[in-house]
């Protein structure tokens, strides 16, 4: 039977047992016996990422899958022209990867975050003792293709508003929460950050908002965001949202 190879260590400072979210409500780590799971739990690191900070060498290799275990990782692509555009806001339970990549994604955290990262070797020797852990990977990194496509498709717009329209509604579809006027979306980002999301300038996003607003399918109080009930529909998007 395959073990594990030892995972890297990091500084307690960084890890803060306290508030570390355990594997077993992680869907990547599906289909594998809890009593392994607190053992894994155990020798698997964890980074904490705060706001805005660097990010930390840890997460910064290559060869490594990223698992976000507690708040939201906003991943850039780096077009050779243009500003970078935010292509994906990895959730808690879902994962990035720099396998196979020559440079790792630009990433940043939205807010307070811990990820854990996964070496090639460790990877590896999952798959090998647990090939659910295999399966439940797969599925995992095809998500994050299929929402790279609809994301591809989306900043392709031509109309800022209609890039933004998009986007908030696949934001939406995914982190949204039912509220009674709409669907919130618990994003706390700047102008700067919406245009990145749909690779325009802040000065365009503003306006969009504007546009937005006034035609009555987004309503905001600084930087939260609802959509109403009646664009969502209008949008056709599907009523399950988180609670």
């Amino acid at each position: 039977m395959a073990t594990l190879t030892p995972l890297p260590t990091i500084p307690s400072a960084a890890i803060g047992d306290t508030l570390r979210p355990a594997l077993s409500r992680q869907d990547l780590f599906d289909g594998i016996p809890r009593r392994d799971l607190d053992l894994l739990d155990a020798r698997l690191p964890l980074v904490r990422w705060a706001r805005d900070a660097e990010s930390p060498a840890a997460l910064m290799r290559g060869d490594h899958v990223y698992l976000v275990r507690q708040g939201r990782i906003a991943l850039y692509d780096s077009p050779e022209q243009g500003p970078d555009v935010m292509t994906a806001i990895v959730e808690p339970g879902a994962v990035y990867s720099s396998l196979g990549l020559e440079r790792m994604p630009r990433a940043t955290a939205l807010e307070m975050s811990a990820v854990t990262p996964l070496p090639i070797h460790a990877v590896e020797a999952l798959v090998t003792r647990y090939p659910r852990f295999g399966v439940n990977l797969a599925v995992a990194l095809s998500s994050r293709l299929i929402n790279l496509r609809e994301t591809v498709g989306i900043v392709s717009e031509m109309r800022v508003e209609d890039r933004l329209r998009r986007r908030l509604h696949q934001i939406a579809e995914q982190i949204g929460t039912a509220a009674p006027e709409g669907v919130r979306i618990g994003l706390d980002l700047t102008h700067a950050q919406w245009a990145s999301l749909i690779g325009a300038s802040r000065e365009a996003v503003t306006t969009a908002f504007g546009k937005l607003r006034i035609a009555g399918e987004v309503e905001m109080d600084g930087r939260a965001i609802t959509i109403p009930w009646g664009a969502m529909r209008a949008a056709g998007e599907p009523a399950v949202l988180a609670s």
